[in-house]
């Protein structure tokens, strides 16, 4: 392997989940609450796979989470970690 180089490996993958809680936690959700906003919005994802950020946030807020507002970079993670779940 030539120096500088790195090897990559799906095992290296950082934790998506882990990655969509801790920023979801910095734009003011519960981390207690956490992961139940992630159901919801798994389940706005598959029935919606193509909706923007904006969509999504008005459907979680018609579930219940006021206040909740994804943004692009947000939506993305949860769209990974959807798709890194399926078996």
């Amino acid at each position: 392997m030539e120096a500088g180089r790195q090897y990559y490996s799906p095992a290296m993958q950082p934790d998506l989940y882990q990655l969509l809680i801790t920023r979801l936690r910095q734009q003011g959700v519960n981390s207690d609450e956490a992961p139940a906003l992630l159901r919801d919005l798994a389940n706005i994802l598959g029935s919606s796979p193509e909706i923007d950020s904006a969509a999504a946030s008005s459907k979680l807020q018609l579930l219940g989470w006021n206040g909740v507002a994804l943004d692009y970079q947000s939506l993305q993670l949860a769209l990974a970690w959807i798709e890194s779940e399926k078996p």
